[in-house]
């Protein structure tokens, strides 16, 4: 069980940190619920629900030495890791995003960027998706190594492996 004022990574939401823990209607007073304050990206000013003996969506964020060690091995851009087959991109991007695995988000949102870099422009799910992805990979890894999130690309670019 996390604590109050802990901060947790949600495979959806990214980190956030508990502000409570609470029944969420009287109704079911026995059924506690994480209340998470999401930190970064569209649902930053939201307040997200997890139920406590179902927090199969929560972990701890990466720490900074884990965060170093993604960075060695981040998806090496000079290859093309774009997904060309939309029907396969589509179904790459809904599972990465449910799985909550940097890994695997880093690998697929630097593909993306590469279209956009290649293409000035991205189609509405690329785009959709880079909205979605990025706040969740941007802001562990900002969290992680104590940096804004906006620093993160630039970080990134500078100490990913090449």
């Amino acid at each position: 069980m996390y604590d109050i004022g802990t901060y947790v990574f949600h495979t959806y939401c990214g980190v956030c940190k508990i502000i409570g823990i609470e029944p969420l209607s009287e109704d079911e007073p026995n059924t506690l619920y994480y209340v998470l304050s999401p930190h970064y990206g569209d649902d930053r000013n939201n307040i997200v629900r997890v139920p406590v003996d179902n927090a199969n969506s929560l972990r701890r964020p990466l720490d900074r030495k884990t965060a170093l060690e993604l960075l060695k091995n981040w998806p090496d851009i000079t290859t093309n890791l774009y997904i060309v087959d939309s029907k396969a991109r589509k179904l790459a991007y809904e599972e990465a995003l449910r799985s909550g695995y940097v890994e695997r988000l880093a690998t697929l949102l630097e593909g993306a960027l590469q279209r956009k870099a290649r293409d000035g422009h991205l189609n509405s799910m690329d785009a959709q998706f880079v909205s979605r992805a990025s706040p969740v990979v941007y802001g562990e890894l900002g969290f992680a190594l104590g940096i804004p999130v906006e620093e993160v690309p630039a970080f990134i670019r500078a100490n990913a492996r090449r």
